[in-house]
Formats: C-alpha cells, sequence, structure tokens
C-alpha cells in the first residue's frame, strides 16, 4: 500500500505518514523548551533557599531565569540559517543534546555558578530547536498548510511558556524536589533524538552550500549578553566599605564596577552588528522586512510587552516567598502564576477572535489598558497574603496581555509577504524575548538600586551600654528582619507600576501599526 504524498512547489515531498511522525517529536520538545523559559518561576523560592542565595541578591538570582532567556534569544535568529547550510535534523540533534546536557547540569548544582550554567546551555538548546522546527515544517509541508502548520508551532511554543509555571509547581509537589522538574527532560530528548533518527530518511538535503553569516550572529549574541550583564549588574548605593557587603546582608555584585565599560561593549557590538547586516549580501534579517514601519512599530509593541510580562512572572512569586512558609511557597506561587497564565491564555484566544472583526490596533488598545490597570492594582497590594485579591488583579493584568498577542503578531506578520511568513514569525518571537530579557535585566537593577536606597536611609543601630556582642548581633539580626520585608514589598510593588507603564507605552507604539493600503494577494500555491 502506497503512502499518500505532499506536493511543495510542484514536487513530491515526505509522506503524509513521516511527515506526522517527524512533527510530533519535534513539536513535543519545542514544548518541553518552551515549559523551561518559565517552569522556575514557581520554585526559584525553594531554589534560592536550597542554594544558599541571599534573597536581597536580587540581581544575582535573577539570573537563574534571566540566563536561559539571554542563550535562548541568541540562539534565534542564527540557528534557522545554520540549518539552511548543515541540515535541519543534525541542528536540531544538536540542540536537543545541549538542552538535555543543560537539564542534567542544572538538576545537579550546587551553586549559583553551576545552576547559570546549566540554564545556558538549556537556553542554548531550547532557543534553537524552534526556528529550525519551523523550518523543519516548511521543509515537509505543502504550502497550502504551511501557515496553520507554523501556527501550530507558534502555539505549542506559547502555550509551553504559559503552562511552565504550573508544571514546575506540579512536578515539585509530586516529587518534592525541584530538581526533578530538569531530570524530566532528559528520558524525552533521549526519546525525541531516537525517533528523529529513525524518521528521518527522505527529509530533503541543506539548502544552501558554504558557511551562513557568523559575524553578524556573533556580535548580536555579544550585544544582549553585555547589555543584559550590565543593565544587571546592580547598584551599590548601601555598600558598606568596612563590611564589604550591600545592605540587608547582600554581598557585592562582582560586575558593579566594570558596568559602564561592558555596556560599552554592548553598545559597540550592536553598532557593528548593524554595520554587518548592512554590509552583508545575505543579512540575517530580511532588509525588506526591517524597514516597514508596521512591521517596527510591531516589534517595538512586542518588546515593551515583553517587559511587562517577565515582571510579573518574576515578581509576583517573590511577594509569595517574602510572606508565605517555605513548605507552603510552590503551591502558593502556582496558584497566583496560574490565574496569570491561564487568563493571558483566554486573553489570546478572545484577542485573536475580536482582531478580526475590529482591527488590530483597536483591540491591542484595550488588551493594553486592561493589562496597565491590573499592573497598577498589583502595585498595592497588601503586605499579607491575601491570595484571593492577589490572583484577581494577577487575572487582570493576565488577560490584558493575553488580548495583546494575536493583533500584534497579525501586524507583523501583514507586513511581511508569505515566503517571509516564517522570518517574521521568528523575528516577532524575538523581540518579545529580547524585551523580556532586557526587562528583567533592568528592572531587577532598578529594584536593587531602589532597595539599597530605601535600606541606607535606614538609622544605624549602635551597641547599647552594657550590651554584648552576641546580643548586639541578635538585635541586628531581628532589626534587618523587621526592616527588609517590608522594604522589599514596596519596592516590588514600584516594578508593578513600572510594568503598567511599559503597558500604556506601548500604545504608542500600537498607534502606528496601520495597515497597509489594499489587500496584499498572496501568492499561488506551486
Amino acid at each position: 500500500m502506497k503512502h499518500r504524498t505532499s506536493s511543495i512547489n510542484g514536487e513530491q515531498a515526505v509522506p503524509d505518514r513521516r511527515r506526522y511522525a517527524l512533527l510530533i517529536p519535534v513539536l513535543a520538545v519545542v514544548f518541553v523548551a518552551a515549559l523551561d523559559l518559565t517552569v522556575v518561576a514557581p520554585i526559584l523560592p525553594q531554589v534560592i533557599s536550597d542554594l544558599g542565595i541571599n534573597t536581597v541578591d536580587a540581581d544575582r538570582y535573577s539570573w537563574i531565569v534571566l540566563s536561559y532567556l539571554v542563550a535562548y534569544t541568541v540562539t534565534v535568529p542564527l540557528t534557522g540559517r545554520v540549518s539552511d547550510y548543515l541540515g535541519r535534523v543534525p541542528v536540531f540533534l544538536f540542540a536537543t543534546a545541549l538542552f538535555a546536557a543543560g537539564s542534567a547540569l542544572t538538576a545537579v548544582s550546587g551553586n549559583l555558578t553551576e545552576m547559570v550554567a546549566g540554564r545556558v546551555l538549556q537556553g542554548l538548546g531550547g532557543g534553537a530547536m524552534l526556528p529550525v522546527s519551523m523550518a523543519l515544517v516548511a521543509d515537509v509541508t505543502p504550502r497550502r498548510s504551511r501557515a496553520e502548520a507554523l501556527g501550530l508551532v507558534a502555539a505549542v511554543d506559547t502555550f509551553g511558556w504559559v503552562l511552565g509555571p504550573v508544571w514546575g509547581a506540579g512536578i515539585n509537589a509530586i516529587f518534592d524536589s525541584w530538581r526533578a522538574v530538569f531530570w524530566l527532560n532528559l528520558p524525552l530528548c533521549a526519546l525525541v533524538a531516537g525517533w528523529l533518527l529513525f524518521a528521518r530518511r527522505g527529509l530533503p538535503g541543506p539548502a544552501r552550500s558554504g558557511l551562513p553569516n557568523l559575524v553578524s550572529a556573533s556580535l548580536a549574541a555579544v550585544a544582549l549578553t553585555a547589555i543584559s550583564l550590565a543593565l544587571s549588574s546592580g547598584g551599590e548605593a548601601g555598600l558598606s566599605a568596612e563590611q564589604g557587603t550591600r545592605a540587608l546582608g547582600g554581598s557585592e555584585n562582582p560586575l558593579a564596577a566594570y558596568r559602564w565599560p561592558v555596556l560599552a561593549l554592548g553598545v559597540v557590538a550592536l553598532v557593528g552588528f548593524i554595520v554587518s547586516e548592512a554590509r552583508s549580501r545575505s543579512p540575517l534579517l530580511p532588509r525588506h522586512l526591517i524597514r516597514s514601519r508596521i512591521f517596527q512599530f510591531s516589534s517595538i509593541a512586542n518588546f515593551l510587552v515583553g517587559g511587562a510580562l517577565i515582571t510579573a512572572m518574576v515578581n509576583a512569586p517573590l511577594v509569595v516567598a517574602l510572606l508565605a512558609d517555605e513548605d507552603d511557597q510552590p503551591l502558593l506561587s502556582a496558584v497566583l502564576l496560574g490565574s496569570f497564565t491561564l487568563m493571558m491564555t483566554v486573553g489570546a484566544l478572545a484577542g485573536g477572535r475580536l482582531t478580526t472583526k475590529s482591527g488590530p490596533r483597536l483591540i491591542s488598545a484595550i488588551g493594553l489598558i486592561v493589562a496597565a490597570a491590573g499592573f497598577g492594582i498589583m502595585s498595592y497590594w497588601p503586605d499579607d497574603l491575601q491570595m484571593v485579591w492577589m490572583c484577581s488583579t494577577m487575572a487582570l493584568a493576565g488577560v490584558g496581555l493575553g488580548i495583546v498577542i494575536a493583533p500584534i503578531a497579525e501586524s507583523a506578520i501583514s507586513s511581511a509577504t508569505i515566503e517571509d511568513y516564517g522570518v517574521a514569525s521568528g523575528l516577532v518571537l524575538l523581540a518579545r524575548l529580547v524585551g523580556m530579557t532586557i526587562g528583567l535585566a533592568a528592572v531587577t537593577r532598578y529594584a536593587v538600586e531602589r532597595l539599597e536606597m530605601r535600606t541606607s536611609e535606614l538609622p544605624s543601630l549602635r551597641p547599647m551600654e552594657g550590651e554584648t556582642t552576641a546580643e548586639y548581633f541578635l538585635r541586628q539580626q531581628e532589626y534587618v528582619e523587621e526592616n527588609a520585608v517590608p522594604l522589599t514589598l514596596d519596592v516590588i510593588h514600584e516594578t508593578f507600576l513600572v510594568a503598567a507603564i511599559m503597558c500604556l507605552l506601548t500604545i504608542a507604539a500600537v498607534y502606528w501599526m496601520r495597515q497597509r493600503s489594499g489587500s496584499q494577494e498572496e501568492p499561488a500555491a506551486g
């Protein structure tokens, strides 16, 4: 019995049954990689405790999240092009191996350095999977079904990072260990690798010969990493010269003295990337797409949305960490983030339907106003744990951000021809990831500097007459505990207000997301 085959550009393509055999494992591992973008949010307090990290050092432990984001984002614009030269499956298998190695290192990590190293490897592998999987889908899917298949990849990826917090909390609760979240990645990666090796027969070979333009990719990687490091280096306003520590017992950031040179390196690398792209005959980013005004403002809007999104995902669980008992933190964090991500999914479905009827700009503006209202109310959270109220306000911010996803993506894709839909979709994702990366680094630095400023204003304790050294140290510890939680909560509330401002600023970018005059017809399928 012959398998029915699909035709791509008039040529016989991969048989349908083999195509499904390829896509199922690819989608599975893309889903898991997307999970790991946000899976640490509910388990972050427990990770911080187990690794012995001071809760004041936000610019240190934020790299448990930020390192994955940076590595993930760096690989997105590069690996799709690399797979054109080396083939989809070899690059995808290499990415899967990197992700598995990073998962294993993260699972056995005993300190922050090992944890960040593991997360970097995870991010490099996870970020490589998405564009390569999209390219693989384009290789094996007929043109008439290609947009739908690419949409499925994007949906799986989005659903993964939306479900990440619930997944992390659930696995942690079942196995009573946050490390199990990362150990479970290994058998899935092994299964996918074996499946792909078996099902790869009949795939088209590399689309290009020679080597890709690695100069632009390297410059982009250096720029993003250096700027993120500089922004997250933190302020040292409360640093005690005698103790060599920050106020409230925090330790000095090792990059604090070098943040301006590191930032300068990032800016120089960014300028070099722009020059390299302008001179390249095969740039990483299509010039006609980058020059499109609608695409430019769609990307700016997605960048700002990413910054607001990551602020909620990281800082909301920290409120739980400060107010809840340690045993209750993972479950309560999952409930809090679950209300946010669930309503974000609902908002995304509603936003897609409403955009068809009313257009992207109006629906985007409505979603952003709702999100800004949610973040604004979150900035007034009380200093005690009121889960019903906190979940309700998180849900309001989540549904607002969810509404925005579809209209911004639709605007960006509408500025591309059908041949560039995959590139446009990838760049939309890249803009959001860069927003999440830079936004987390910038908000973290803001929070650290504000906390240092607030704590430096506290009156210092002096030994009392007749007080022993042990009694003096005990009184200092009680003093720190009495002031650290309220001050830290105040600063977290301020970051929610910053997220609300990001949402309002995004409305200005949305205003310029104007549709093209006339309709753009898609080319006929070949």
